[in-house]
Formats: C-alpha cells, structure tokens, sequence
C-alpha cells in the first residue's frame, strides 16, 4: 500500500518574499516549487521512492475548456445554436458523477482526452468526464503529445490557450511524470517547439541532465 507523507517547511519572511517573487517570475506557485525541488532531489539521489506530483482527485476543472473550437466545420447560426446547446447541458444529468469505492486505474489515449477537453459529442465526452472524474484515468508523456499536437493542427488552437488547458488537464488525469507533463505545458505556451521537445527540454530541468540535440531553439533552452 503506497503512503503518503507531508511535509512542512518554515522559512524567514524576507526569504520567503524573495522566493515568491522568483516563484512568480518563472509562473509557479511555492508548493509547485517545493514539488519539483524534492522531485529533482530524488531522482539525483536516486533515493528508492518515486515523487507524484500530480495532484489528481479526479476533478473536472478542464472539461469541456476548449469547447469553442470543438466541430469546426459548423459556421454561423448552426454553430451558435451547438454552442449554446452544449452550455446549456454542461450542468444536466449526464454529467452527474458518483464516488467509486473500489477504482481500477484505467489507461486513456487522446481521443478520450480530446472529447473530454472539446466537449463535442455527447456519449463519448459524458464517458470521458465520468471516467476522468472517478479519478481512475491515468495518461502518458506520449498521449500528452499526441492530444496537443491534434489540437493545434486540427482545431487549430492557439499554443498560449493549449498550454494552459494542459495544466488545468493534468490537475484531472494522473499522468505519468506528470511533473514533466506540467513543466513541458508551460514551456510549449512561450515558445514554437514541440510538444515533444518541450517535454525534453522539462526532463533537462527537473532531472539536471544534459541534452544533446541539433535542434538549435530547444539546445538554446537546455544549456
């Protein structure tokens, strides 16, 4: 059975004021700081524990976020009348979640984390949320990848608003290194590299190690 402990740490006010002023600037909270300093302590030290960093209870803070890009080819009234309509159900019965007493964790790919985030189907997006707020879906770097990658080339997202979702979408899925998966959402928003590459150029900071590329914009961000 895994165990859970908590950690509390006191420091002197104008340290602390100076590390929320460095926390700010970089875009994280302090307890998003203190995660992923201990993250980086364990794996340097190979200490024989696995930090989770991600926060998932199986909430729902990103469902249906990206909602307005979801079926592209309606335009004009018949898109507004759709919209409208998905506004009005977010809150009916389908969408009633109950508490799982026994959950089994059950491994999702993007198409699932598409119809959670579009809200663009019925069935499918209803599943998708009930799975997700059981707190039993668990996701990959890869799948993180894919789904970003979809949302830019096919709904045609801005990279700023997918970074965003990303963050938002792993306080609801556990994903695997998630603190990489967090990291690399930042990084993708305020630059024009890859999804992939940004998750490369997270592991360089979170892990300390080296990285090796011909890939000039993401060797500039790694050195």
């Amino acid at each position: 059975m895994a165990k859970h402990a908590t950690m509390q740490i006191r420091i002197d006010e104008d340290l602390k004021e100076q590390a929320d002023r460095l926390f700010e600037a970089l875009g994280l909270s302090p307890s998003e700081a203190v995660r992923l300093f201990v993250a980086q302590s364990v794996i340097e030290r190979r200490l024989p524990f696995t930090p989770h960093l991600s926060k998932s209870e199986g909430g729902t803070s990103a469902f249906g976020k990206l909602r307005h890009y979801a079926n592209p080819h309606l335009t004009g009234d018949e898109r507004a009348a759709w919209l409208k309509k998905q506004g009005e159900n977010t809150g009916d019965a389908r969408f009633r979640t109950t508490t799982v007493a026994d959950p089994t964790t059950t491994i999702v790919d993007e198409t699932v984390l598409l119809h959670y985030l579009l809200d663009d189907e019925p069935r499918p997006s209803t599943k998708a949320r009930r799975l997700i707020a059981s707190g039993c879906a668990q996701a990959y770097p890869e799948t993180a990848a894919l789904t970003v990658q979809l949302l830019e080339e096919d709904y045609r997202v801005p990279r700023s608003l997918i970074g965003t979702v990303m963050e938002l979408l792993a306080d609801d899925v556990s994903f695997q290194d998630g603190a990489t998966v967090r990291l690399a959402a930042r990084l993708y928003a305020g630059n024009r590299l890859s999804f992939t590459a940004c998750l490369i150029a997270a592991r360089n900071v979170l892990t300390g190690y080296p990285v090796e590329t011909f890939n000039k914009q993401l060797s500039n961000i790694t050195r």
